[in-house]
């Protein structure tokens, strides 16, 4: 039987498997992952690698669709091959490992390797221009509440006239701000209102 293994490294429902899934359209059956491919747990590659019959064939449209790591990579080939089926990539013509091929071992462990330096290469580089833009002031993360807003917020709540849901709708802090802040900068003292 010949299988599809495609994957995309986001959750966001707007990223289509077309590309890869008109390319893996002569499969019997294609397995679809939405998930990094650092990550070795993937739901339906691990159903895949169960499913393998002797004389089964894999497809994949790019190595770096089955793994990004290595050591996951050879892994992944490794239980292939003891289930004597076969691994090929549409892209990656070298990688057939249909037969006992020691250049194709060579290749897969060498372009293996090069996969796994581009996803480090990628956190390395994000990390670098988050630095960058840190450096000019640019915040990351969730805003914080203005400090003129939780000071009214906090003044409110002292007059204890208003309960924490109507200063959260007055001033647009929310409630578990206005909390956090009665618990650090009031000591502590929340006066019974919710």
């Amino acid at each position: 039987m010949n299988y599809g293994y495609m994957r995309i490294s986001t959750l966001n429902e707007s990223q289509k498997f077309d590309r890869q899934e008109q390319q893996l359209e002569h499969c019997d059956y294609i397995y679809r992952d939405r998930i990094s491919g650092s990550k070795r747990d993937r739901p339906q590659l691990n159903e895949l690698l169960d499913q393998l019959q002797e004389g089964d064939t894999v497809y994949i449209v790019s190595i770096d669709r089955l793994s990004r790591s290595t050591k996951d990579l050879l892994e992944i080939v490794e239980i292939i091959k003891n289930k004597d089926a076969s691994l090929k990539s549409l892209s990656d013509s070298w990688l057939d490992i249909s037969g006992e091929s020691i250049m194709s071992d060579f290749l897969l462990t060498v372009m293996g390797a090069l996969a796994e330096m581009e996803r480090k290469q990628i956190h390395q580089r994000v990390k670098e221009g988050v630095a960058v833009a840190q450096s000019k002031g640019v915040q990351f993360g969730r805003p914080r509440a203005n400090s003129n807003k939780v000071a009214h917020a906090l003044e409110l709540y002292s007059k204890g006239e208003h309960t924490v849901k109507q200063i959260s709708d007055i001033t647009g802090i929310s409630r578990a701000t206005i909390y956090r802040k009665l618990k650090t900068e009031g000591g502590g003292c929340l006066n019974g209102y919710r």
